[in-house]
């Protein structure tokens, strides 16, 4: 394995100062392990610069001296794209200090944070102005914000608020020569040539180092009502989040999916129930949020109930009647990742498609993976508001893990095959790292593939930028 020279890392460690580097071992160990353990890479050193223009020096060394440099926030990327590869050649940027809210303007509903803020504190901080920012996820205790935007995270919000980038107004980024890029303006029109910042944002820290951002902000809710639906089948559902949007006055901030799977494996490993008497097969949850406490919600969604029950689709509903109440049914959601890890794991799918496709993706889905392999249980669900559906196929309890793999090695073509069949994507949320490189390759067309590789070469001339990565 190469080495990088010890003069490189003694004038890096003089960049970053004592007390902001870490270069044993040990101690590095968790910056270079993905969050579900598929990816071990290495690092001579891990930095953790206080300051735009302390990345600034850093990247300016890496890119004079050809060393590959990999960015990281939280480490709670699903896709591999915080982790360095096992070259030794990479040095690995934390920017778990650069961590301030810079600035809170509550009349323009914009706040400006360094990139290393944890997102449940940005989101803490805005709540102090008396202001909302919407992205939420399972992470966001501890994934950072600048991790977010560089991957475009999804969540729970999006069919209300969009995705991250679609909450963001200016960025400071640190370019792969060292050039800082100020692009922090607050300012919601800006019409004067290309819209520089959405080359960063999803781009994985393969363009650059967000170091900080501008947010947009929104008021706070003062209406809020949160339900879980029982739906007659899974072509219900577009049918409810049709209705909601339009009886609403499209006042919906959530609507996710669960099939009856998610919920007996709710049962057998937390101490969460089946609210319902009957076992249903698929359900819907729903939560409608408005800054206006007139707005009625609770009505809104009890005519939504009375259309949707006289056209069938919907066969049950329980309300939450409290805070508490409505925190009980999102942790049926939010637990579903860590559950189907307890039942024995699977194969595991980002897919998005239209909103209109999603049943008839799902059902296509399942009918060709048990085909397949016919020992297999299916588990979806997901923020199917938006298009987006996580589809587990979970391994038999009985079943070795290796085995399992082993003769079910084609049921990720059939996977991204159909959804590209129904025009979708391989990864609605969780981006391409290292984990779905073969996958771009494939399904995107040449001319996308062309103009991603020459944005690379002409921004990262040298390849230093989370190398190997996305493409």
């Amino acid at each position: 394995m190469q080495k990088i020279d010890s003069e490189i890392i003694y004038s890096l460690k003089g960049i970053v100062g004592p007390n902001n580097y870490i270069d044993d071992t040990k101690k590095i160990d968790p910056y270079v392990k993905d969050i579900w353990g598929q990816y071990n890479g290495t690092t001579p050193l891990v930095l953790r610069p206080i300051s735009t223009d302390m990345v600034s020096e850093i990247v300016t060394l890496c890119n004079n001296n050809n060393i590959g440099i990999v960015p990281q926030g939280g480490n709670t990327g699903l896709v591999g794209g915080g982790v360095p590869s096992d070259s030794g050649m990479e040095i690995l940027i934390s920017m778990d200090k650069m961590n301030a809210v810079c600035d809170i303007d509550a009349v323009n509903y914009t706040m400006t944070v360094e990139a290393g803020c944890i997102l449940s504190e940005v989101q803490d901080a805005a709540f102090s102005a008396n202001r909302l920012f919407p992205l939420s996820l399972g992470a966001e205790g501890s994934c950072q914000i600048g991790g977010n935007l560089s991957t475009n995270a999804g969540g729970t919000a999006v069919l209300r608020y969009g995705n991250a980038k679609e909450l963001v107004l200016g960025l400071e980024v640190v370019l792969p020569n060292g050039t800082i890029y100020d692009g922090l303006r607050r300012l919601r029109k800006d019409n004067t040539g290309y819209d520089l910042k959405q080359l960063f944002l999803g781009s994985e820290g393969t363009l650059g180092i967000i170091t900080k951002a501008v947010l947009k902000l929104f008021p706070l809710p003062e209406d809020k009502v949160t339900s879980l639906v029982a739906l007659s089948s899974l072509e219900a559902a577009p049918r409810l989040l049709s209705s909601l949007r339009e009886i609403t006055g499209d006042n919906i901030t959530a609507f996710e999916y669960m099939d009856r799977a998610c919920l007996d494996i709710l049962e057998t490993h937390t101490d969460l129930s089946d609210p319902f008497s009957e076992k249903y097969s698929h359900f819907a949850l729903v939560e409608l949020t408005s800054s206006r406490v007139d707005a009625n919600l609770y009505d809104l969604l009890e005519r939504t109930f009375k259309t949707t029950i006289d056209d069938g689709s919907v066969v049950d509903a329980v309300v939450a009647s409290s805070e508490s109440q409505a925190t009980q049914l999102w942790k049926m959601r939010e637990m579903l990742p860590e559950v189907y890890r307890l039942e024995g794991g699977g194969l595991t799918f980002d897919i998005s498609v239209p909103v209109s496709s999603v049943p008839e993706f799902i059902n296509r889905s399942t009918k060709l993976c048990n085909q397949s392999y016919d020992k297999g249980v299916v588990l979806t669900f997901g923020h199917i508001g938006d298009g987006n559906v996580h589809f587990i196929f979970m391994k038999p309890r009985d079943v070795n893990m290796d085995d399992f793999l082993s003769e079910t090695k084609n049921i990720s073509n059939i996977m991204y095959d159909t959804a590209a069949e129904f025009n979708g994507s391989f990864s609605a949320e969780h981006g391409v790292g290292v984990y779905k490189k073969n996958e771009l390759e494939i399904y995107k067309s040449k001319v996308e593939l062309s103009l991603m590789k020459t944005l690379k070469r002409s921004i990262d001339v040298n390849n230093i930028m989370n190398p190997n990565k996305v493409v």
